[in-house]
């Protein structure tokens, strides 16, 4: 019974996580815009970077998605890229990884996971520029004013779901960045939000498989 009443309790609490997460998207959206900033385009806050690979399987093969990066490995429970990845698009640590035909989805993925990996040559990699808050910028770059951004940027094709970015209309994109101590002091508010989310998130996971488990055993 105590067992139960623990597990219902954390549960119960844990629903209200969906709504701290929404309001953590709210606080990020607002703090992130500014009057007071420099007006400092796209093109000058992402680097294209395009190192590629030169042997086959040089690094682990990594997919972005809407969700996030993941290893395709364990994405998919399975290698599905092609067997020979020689020409794939190397991403490091903190690099920013997009799909120019999800970009208006939300594809855009900032690397704080993987050391190096590597991408299908499909997507577009990114350094940030060195005078800014990466941390600041990755927020920045999945914020409601950046998506609908993508949105204008992207021209429809032959799929609903894909389309085409225009790159250049993409690195002309603009935002006022505030001074570099404020992005700092922004950035590390934001990594700490998101990383008690996830923190919550891992937590319930468990519970919920241990509850699993303890419901079996009761029926052995």
């Amino acid at each position: 019974m105590f067992v139960q009443q623990g597990f219902q309790t954390f549960l119960d609490k844990w629903l209200t996580l969906p709504l701290k997460s929404s309001l953590i998207k709210g606080i990020c959206n607002k703090s992130l815009y500014t009057v007071n900033g420099t007006a400092i385009q796209l093109g000058d806050i992402l680097i294209e970077r395009r190192e590629r690979t030169v042997i086959n399987n040089q690094y682990e093969v990594l997919s972005s998605t809407v969700k996030g990066i993941f290893s395709q490995r364990e994405y998919f429970s399975k290698d599905i890229a092609s067997e020979n990845n020689v020409g794939y698009k190397i991403i490091r640590l903190h690099d920013v990884v997009l799909s120019p035909q999800n970009l208006w989805m939300g594809n855009v993925n900032y690397n704080d996971n993987f050391e190096v990996g590597i991408v299908s040559p499909s997507y577009k990699v990114f350094s940030i520029a060195e005078n800014l808050d990466k941390r600041y910028i990755a927020t920045l770059l999945k914020t409601h004013r950046a998506l609908y951004n993508y949105m204008l940027v992207s021209e429809q094709g032959a799929s609903i779901v894909r389309r085409n970015l225009n790159m250049e209309a993409f690195e002309q994109i603009t935002f006022k960045i505030p001074p570099l101590s404020k992005q700092e002091k922004i950035g590390n508010a934001i990594s700490i939000l998101q990383a008690r989310i996830t923190s919550a998130i891992r937590i319930k996971t468990a519970y919920e498989a241990q509850k699993q488990w303890l419901l079996t055993q009761m029926f052995i």
